[in-house]
């Protein structure tokens, strides 16, 4: 079932709300559908006259439409249509018929069915039958819609009177009921004096797609009553009196709008002339003596008079006030157009502006300014005013408002924009880099000073204008010739390529581009250019310069390995010769002789010691052999057999994890854990020494560490410790060559890591390093 016919699905009507009122809210209807207040009688009696079909369709068939979909008994009358005829232009209008007329919602009837269900018209029997229509349709719908065509009348009434006289009381039945009647007449057929009673008596008027308030309505008493002549007299007198009132009233509305639109688009005009033509044209408009503007701000209570209209006793430019002292609060608070017309009354006798200016009315609005202080665009009298503003005078007042917003803003835009191209041009000017346009065919449109002194040009006009091209040194143009292709192109881009200046010197330059669209619709080069012809000189005497360092350094780590190689034989030499001398001639040699000797063979030993840790440290730095995959578990294995000795006679236990498997260099990482090992058990103290070994897996590396809980290190220098021959210890404490940390070091780094040492004096040492994990498996 369709929604017309479903009762529980219908809209309901609002409390109070007329069948005019639905019509206010149907878009095939046009014009002001306002309620009749000064009249007698409900809106719900409306009078269509129509002169053709096509009319009378188009206004009828949406009315009808409407009723359904509000959920409301639906009535349509024939007499010049047949029933086929009806049913069709509303099919054609998109009403489902057949559903509506199943469900009950619509019925179509003829005269006979209705107005002629006697045998003959009868004004009382008429009101009767809509009377009872209107509460069967209550019944089971929310009201009653009716229609008729009313040229069934001319058969039996020719003149019409019954049927007048039926209209006119029929306005008391739609006063309150819950019905609405159209009542449809046939211009063409109908007398021009029917025709205008008709319009006497319906308080509304359809024609065509719009629904009209009828200033010619007669109320029943009146147009049933024995004065009915003057009365009708009377009212037409008041109506064409009305009629004049208003239309020169809106003369006058549009000869002030006509003439703000002169003022504001005059271009001849400043901004401050337009203003003052404003205040002008609104203390004509509102008949007030006074217009001015200040800058307020809501949230610090603050008002300034900015400008005014006239001089004034109290009202001048730069006058301050709390806002809370003026009648601009009127329009602040609802942030639009407000007005005071009786100070007293709307409690603003307490006020500054009231006590001491004496001003007794007020009219302005509020302009909210984006990126700046708002303002009021306000008139004042110190006369007392007898009626208040107008709807027409603050809507008036808002259109003057609007356009001091738009000016305002626009001069902030454009000071806005003055400053930020002043700002821009004096860094364009002053900075040391060049600047410069190019167009997409390789034309220089502009450069700064700075550009211009790096080409060797004394002005612009020396190079603006022509091709850029031929300011690149020759190897480099077709590359910057294909690179400005691609910034005009939209690409952004940075080049290095040679200048030579017109005075001949070559310059290295680099440049960032970017694409700069501009308002014609063409794409041109802009770039910031530094001369890098310093830098690029520096930068290639430092690599000459670290290339030299690391040849001479080459050429040490050569001369150490080889003079610590040759250096072995020599001390095994003089500690075997000396253990020799005392082996042969102990008998002959005194106690100090021997002391001697076990000095000199004890500084060759240890010479021979320091010298082994040179060359081990020297094979670290020269190795060139690769990496490859060492057990981790299995290096460990060896350094602890290396040392066994060592840690048996220090009672030392050993704690590892499981490491991992690596790629390095087997013999460094035995080196490396065999050193930092054995120093844990050097530096243990008189107890036995506890010494962990534990790997934990990074994002990016394996960070392994070597724990123990000897005499610890001062953290003001474990710095130094790393430091070839750098010692804590005196030889008598704690024997060493100060390398073996250095040679940590360096096998770390070799491996792509770094290493550190935690530590507190008493509380044993924590050395930690780093193997990379793109070198792991």
């Amino acid at each position: 079932m369709s929604q017309q016919a479903q009762g529980d699905t219908r809209r309901s009507r609002s409390v109070g709300e007329t069948g005019l009122d639905a019509l206010r809210q149907c878009s095939a209807f046009r014009g002001p559908v306002e309620s009749l207040d000064d009249h007698e009688h409900g809106n719900d009696h409306l009078a269509l006259v129509y002169e053709s079909r096509d009319e009378q369709f188009a206004a009828v068939v949406p009315y009808i439409r409407q009723g359904l979909e509000r959920g409301e008994r639906c009535v349509y009358i024939t007499h010049e249509n047949s029933r086929e005829t009806v049913t069709d232009a509303m099919r054609k209008r998109g009403i489902d018929v057949d559903d509506a007329l199943e469900s009950g919602a619509l019925s179509i009837h003829d005269e006979q069915e209705t107005y002629l269900r006697t045998g003959s018209f009868d004004p009382a029997d008429t009101l009767a039958f809509l009377e009872d229509a209107i509460a069967e349709a209550n019944e089971e719908y929310d009201a009653l819609r009716v229609t008729g065509e009313m040229s069934f009348i001319l058969g039996d009434d020719p003149d019409a009177d019954d049927l007048l006289i039926c209209e006119s009381k029929a306005n008391y039945l739609f006063q309150d009921a819950d019905g609405m009647a159209l009542c449809q007449y046939n211009r063409e057929r109908f007398s021009p004096e029917v025709i205008r009673d008709v319009i006497n008596t319906h308080p509304h008027l359809m024609h065509g797609d719009r629904v009209s308030r009828n200033a010619y309505y007669t109320p029943p008493s009146e147009f049933l009553g024995p004065d009915r002549p003057a009365h009708e007299v009377d009212r037409m007198l008041g109506t064409l009196r009305e009629q004049t009132d208003a239309k020169a009233d809106l003369e006058e509305r549009q000869r002030f709008e006509r003439e703000q639109t002169e003022i504001i688009a005059d271009t001849d005009r400043t901004f401050e002339e337009k203003l003052q033509a404003l205040f002008e044209l609104g203390r004509e408009r509102f008949d007030l003596e006074l217009g001015a503007m200040a800058r307020v701000d809501t949230a610090d209570d603050w008002f300034e008079v900015e400008r005014v209209s006239d001089d004034h006793e109290h009202f001048e430019p730069g006058v301050e006030l709390p806002l809370s002292e003026t009648y601009c609060t009127a329009a602040t608070e609802i942030k639009s157009a407000g007005s005071v017309s009786d100070p007293r009354e709307e409690g603003y006798d307490d006020v500054t502006v009231y006590r001491e200016f004496g001003i007794r009315a007020y009219l302005g609005t509020y302009v909210e300014i984006d990126g700046g202080t708002d303002r009021t665009f306000f008139f004042v009298t110190s006369e007392p005013r007898d009626v208040g503003f107008s709807d027409d005078e603050r809507a008036f007042l808002q259109s003057m408002g609007q356009w001091v917003k738009y000016e305002l803003e626009r001069r902030q835009r454009e000071r806005d924009l003055r400053e930020r191209t002043e700002h821009l041009s004096a860094l364009v000017e002053t900075t040391p880099e060049c600047i410069k346009t190019v167009g997409a065919d390789g034309t220089l449109l502009q450069m700064n000073p700075a550009g211009l002194e790096m080409v060797e040009a004394e002005s612009e006009s020396a190079v603006v204008g022509e091709c850029v091209y031929d300011l690149i040194a020759p190897e480099h143009r077709e590359s910057f010739r294909e690179f400005n292709e691609r910034i005009c192109g939209g690409e952004r881009e940075t080049l290095e390529f040679d200048v030579v200046g017109l005075d001949g010197t070559r310059r290295h330059m680099e440049s960032h581009a970017a694409p700069l669209h501009r308002p014609d619709g063409t794409t041109v080069h802009v770039a910031l250019t530094r001369d890098v012809t310093e830098q690029v000189e520096r930068e290639a005497e430092l690599e000459r310069t670290i290339e030299q360092l690391k040849q001479s350094n080459d050429r040490l780590q050569q001369f150490a390995y080889a003079a610590s190689h040759d250096l072995q034989e020599p001390l095994r030499m003089i500690s075997s010769y000396l253990q020799l001398l005392e082996n042969r001639y102990a008998d002959e040699l005194d106690e100090d002789a021997t002391d001697y000797i076990e000095f000199a063979v004890d500084g060759a030993d240890r010479m021979r010691l320091m010298v082994d840790d040179l060359l081990a440290f020297s094979r670290v730095e020269q190795s060139g052999e690769e990496f490859e995959p060492v057990d981790g578990d299995a290096v460990i294995e060896r350094v602890t057999e290396n040392l066994r000795m060592q840690i048996e006679e220090s009672g030392a236990t050993l704690t590892v994890d499981a490491l991992p498997t690596v790629t390095a260099d087997r013999e460094q990482l035995e080196q490396l854990f065999g050193n930092l090992v054995s120093n844990a058990i050097k530096y243990s103290g008189d107890d036995p020494p506890a010494i962990e070994i534990s790997v934990e897996e990074r994002p990016d590396c394996w960070e392994f560490a070597v724990a123990d809980d000897g005499i610890g290190i001062d953290p003001e220098k474990t710095d130094r410790i790393f430091e070839v021959f750098k010692r804590l210890h005196h030889e008598d404490e704690y024997p060493g060559t100060g390398i073996g940390l250095s040679l940590c070091q360096e096998i770390v780094e070799n491996h792509g890591g770094s290493i550190w040492v935690e530590s507190e004096p008493g509380e044993g040492a924590t050395f930690s390093f780093t193997l990379a994990k793109q070198l792991t498996e």
